[in-house]
């Protein structure tokens, strides 16, 4: 029999919700796929044709939490209307509204998932791009309003912010405090300095210096070196004046 697509969504889903409810029960290691597949209502064999292994399971709760997260924030109303601030904050605080449910989920998990692999491995794609998407969004948005200028690095710093979030989730899964006000102070307040260095475009700022100190120095001396420097500086010169994206201008 054929299996409609909205059949293949509710399975799907309820193979998700089976393992969270497991996993909070039973813990990370005493939860089989065979034990997931029966809470599941669904064949021993079934289950593969879904996630190969329990960790691909994992991985795709934490892919739906992050794309529901980004998918919340484009329904506040009014937005385009927040600074880049407000609506990060209102980012974060959706993220961490999603996982709310599952909190003890997490703290079972959230370490193997986001620590027991490099950063920037394939499984960890489908979880990363709403987030980069969202933030990367929130850049533009800024940018148009006049909030920041162009800057440097714009996407290391997108992925920077990755790491944040990840720091806060861990921060928020040992908070003890009522109704997790500490981690709300904890956002403000790294918040309003990391959004006051934007504004203050330090990441270009520090570039301009350091590539002035590189131009003053290090091609002064290799101006007196003997010519088969000339390559090297040929090579350096072309990097320092295009690989940025600006070209220098020659005093």
């Amino acid at each position: 029999m054929k299996i409609s697509a909205k059949q293949k969504i509710e399975t799907r889903q309820a193979i998700l919700d089976a393992a969270v409810a497991l996993i909070i029960e039973k813990g990370f290691r005493a939860t089989s796929m065979r034990a997931i597949a029966q809470q599941a209502g669904v064949g021993d064999a079934t289950i593969y044709n879904y996630f190969p292994t329990k960790e691909a399971i994992f991985f795709a709760y934490y892919e739906d939490r992050f794309a529901q997260a980004a998918a919340s924030l484009q329904r506040i109303e009014g937005l385009d209307e927040h600074s880049f601030q407000e609506r990060l904050q209102a980012f974060f605080e959706e993220i961490l509204h999603a996982f709310l449910p599952d909190r003890e989920f997490l703290q079972a998990t959230f370490h193997s998932v986001f620590f027991s692999i490099p950063p920037n491995s394939r499984e960890l794609r489908p979880i990363q791009e709403p987030f980069f998407a969202t933030v990367s969004a929130a850049f533009a948005a800024a940018r148009e309003k006049g909030e920041f200028e162009d800057m440097l690095f714009e996407e290391i710093i997108v992925r920077l912010f990755w790491d944040y979030c990840i720091g806060i989730v861990l921060y928020w899964l040992k908070d003890a405090s009522e109704r997790f006000t500490a981690t709300s102070v904890l956002i403000d307040k790294t918040m309003d300095l990391g959004c006051a260095l934007l504004r203050a475009n330090v990441a270009t700022k520090a570039y301009d210096i350091c590539s002035f100190l590189f131009r003053s120095h290090v091609l002064a001396r290799l101006e007196s070196m003997r010519p088969g420097a000339d390559a090297l500086k040929t090579i350096v010169t072309a990097f320092m004046e295009g690989g940025d994206g600006r070209k220098s201008t020659k005093r």
